[in-house]
């Protein structure tokens, strides 16, 4: 976990997140959106209690960046 100046905490990426974006040559989509989004998703993917619905959930993240989407529970403004 990190930091930033304003001292708000920031949650990791999960590695197998970033494998998944990166075997769909997907990062560039990941990195461009918002800090905002991407910690509503980390702490989404993380939230979760079953390695298999981590899964669905890391793949549903994926998907949507292959497509250029943001989840819609999850778009920052």
């Amino acid at each position: 976990m990190s930091r930033d100046s304003g001292s708000r905490e920031f949650v990791t990426e999960p590695q197998e997140l970033l494998e998944a974006l990166r075997r769909a040559r997907a990062q560039s989509y990941w990195r461009e959106s918002s800090s905002t989004y991407r910690q509503s998703i980390i702490t989404w993917i993380e939230k979760t209690k079953r390695r298999g619905t981590k899964l669905k959930r890391i793949e549903s993240v994926v998907d949507h960046c292959v497509r250029g989407e943001q989840i819609p529970n999850h778009q920052s403004s």
